[in-house]
């Protein structure tokens, strides 16, 4: 490979974290150097655009690292022939809404910001809640959170990643669904004021972090079924829409209150069904009307050397 003309190490090092997004990276590399990141990127990138690409061959030139080291770091910046041979499983790629803030513990207080799977909500070593916030709730006191991240590492074992990753997606929607609509949720409401107190509901700040974090197990407790073959037989298959077992495997596992069937109109939502009906209906609807093999939808959420797409080029240049 080619060294770039003109581009030489910068003297002061700052080693990549895993998965870090380029503009995280270029951020710390140009702090530790008193550079500009804006000017730093454009002298990488050839290019005075925000969202412009940087080739490893730019970026390994000004900070010395071994191309196959910073690849093996940051593949979500390659193009597939850099993936080429590179042996990586399970590494995220880049996707709208899926740059996380990295544990400030892990990082010893660097801000640092990473692509994450969808499992990546918590840093089991030091117990917080990660997500797009730099808010990272300690979960000392959330035995519940903790347990529920485990399961749902099991469920990716046993049933494959994408297909928890879109389970998940579903259950958090049809759970938010049901929170909104007015379904009582004990355990929402306890995690919620270990959180908070016995107050919170009157707080008027946004407590979206601790809300995700509280809404987690239930998601999870919905996602085994969503993600079962067993299950979802029980829910698309043919015959009875809602058999009896699978209402008792949801109120067993997941609401006490669910009822199918009985649906509240609430002044939420007046004129919409249970949001688990909603979901049987769409993805009937998906097998007559299928989305384009290429659809962001369907895509994996992991990297797929040899897949012919570009990593860098969808989201990455662009993420924080």
């Amino acid at each position: 490979m080619d060294w770039p003309l003109g581009l030489r190490p910068l003297p002061r090092f700052a080693a990549p974290f895993r998965d870090e997004t380029i503009s995280s990276y270029l951020a710390r590399l140009a702090a530790a150097n008193r550079l500009d990141p804006a000017a730093l990127r454009a002298l990488l990138a050839c290019s005075d655009r925000k969202d412009a690409v940087v080739p490893l061959v730019c970026l390994a030139a000004v900070t010395g690292m071994p191309h196959a080291a910073l690849a093996h770091a940051m593949p979500q910046i390659c193009t597939t022939a850099e993936l080429a041979g590179l042996h990586i499983a399970n590494r995220p790629r880049a996707r709208d809404r899926w740059s996380f803030a990295a544990c400030r513990r892990c990082t010893a207080g660097r801000p640092v910001t990473r692509w994450a799977l969808h499992d990546d909500v918590v840093c089991s070593r030091h117990r917080r809640w990660i997500s797009q916030d730099q808010e990272q709730p300690d979960l000392t006191a959330q035995p519940e959170i903790l347990t529920a991240h485990r399961r749902h590492r099991r469920l990716i074992r046993r049933h494959g990643r994408d297909t928890v990753m879109r389970a998940f997606r579903d259950a958090r929607h049809i759970c938010l669904g049901w929170r909104l609509d007015g379904i009582p949720d004990d355990g929402y409401d306890h995690r919620m004021e270990i959180f908070h107190g016995p107050g919170w509901r009157d707080r008027d700040d946004d407590e979206t972090q601790t809300s995700d974090a509280a809404a987690y197990p239930q998601a999870v407790a919905l996602t085994r079924l969503l993600a079962s073959p067993y299950w979802r037989e029980r829910i698309l298959g043919k015959g009875r829409l809602w058999p009896e077992e699978f209402e008792a495997e949801v109120r067993r596992t997941v609401a006490p209150g669910y009822i199918w069937g009985i649906y509240p109109r609430t002044r939420w939502r007046r004129d919409r069904d249970d949001p688990l009906l909603e979901w049987r209906y769409g993805i009937h609807r998906l097998e007559s009307e299928p989305l384009p093999p290429g659809h962001p939808w369907n895509l994996p959420e992991t990297i797929q050397p040899g897949s012919g797409d570009h990593p860098c080029l969808d989201h990455a240049a662009t993420a924080a």
